[in-house]
């Protein structure tokens, strides 16, 4: 494989189904943030597939809970699982040790299953709009949004990485990089989703990034699983503000 593609190569692999996972040195991980924003366009290009081809399209229900599934099933649902343990440990209202303790508890507990109900009732509903109203550009640009959200949830909470994926990611979350993510994202947004829903969509975007560093600041500590809630949070935050708007 071209040395180019091989950041794709292991975005893919970390963050979705569509590529080998495989052991990998340390120093691949940064290698693959570049590309975060790349893999979220394969993975909207393909979630809202069907909803392109015309299936649903006089039940746009059904086209938004495809949407929601095949995000899920394109991610083996890794970043879902993070947003339901930052949602259990932030529900507890435990600090400190306790905190970190719930959030690595592989159980979902009450508030875990409560926030994924709602992000992904919301997420279908939204998207099921968007495909009614002929505007599914937003849709997949909503799966670029939330990995660059994850991007930027690395970049400002780095510093307080703790010991895990998180930490090897985090390493390579340089400004210049979020830099580069975020143009390619607004790029890509004024593409697919024109310039008012690109604007909705990078400022609920920035306020997931806000939410969730002021927890990771309270903690003192961040791990991947703040990544994995940035993106969902990204992805059903965009489609949620297109609608309103």
């Amino acid at each position: 494989m071209p040395r180019c593609l091989e950041g794709l190569r292991l975005a893919l692999s970390f963050l979705t189904v569509l590529a080998p996972a495989r052991a990998e040195p340390d120093d691949a991980f940064p290698r693959a943030l570049p590309w975060f924003p790349v893999a979220g366009l394969v993975v909207g290009l393909l979630a809202t597939l069907p909803a392109w081809l015309g299936l649903f399209a006089h039940t746009p229900f059904l086209a938004g809970w495809t949407v929601a599934l095949l995000g899920l099933l394109l991610t083996r649902g890794l970043h879902a699982d993070g947003l339901a343990d930052i949602a259990d440990a932030v529900g507890s209202a435990a600090t400190g040790d306790r905190f970190w303790a719930i959030l690595k508890d592989s159980r979902a507990g009450p508030f875990a299953v409560m926030a994924l109900a709602l992000a992904l009732t919301a997420q279908a509903s939204a998207c099921g709009e968007l495909a009614s109203q002929g505007r599914l550009g937003v849709v997949v640009w909503s799966f670029v949004a939330g990995r660059t959200a994850g991007l930027a949830v690395l970049h400002v909470c780095r510093s307080r990485a703790r010991p895990g994926l998180g930490a090897l990611f985090a390493r390579g979350a340089t400004p210049r990089l979020i830099a580069l993510g975020v143009a390619l994202c607004a790029i890509l947004g004024f593409a697919l989703a024109g310039l008012r829903d690109t604007a909705l969509g990078l400022a609920a975007c920035a306020a997931v990034t806000w939410a969730l560093a002021r927890i990771s600041r309270r903690q003192g500590g961040f791990n991947g699983d703040f990544v994995g809630a940035a993106i969902v949070l990204g992805e059903v935050t965009v489609v949620l503000a297109a609608v309103a708007a």
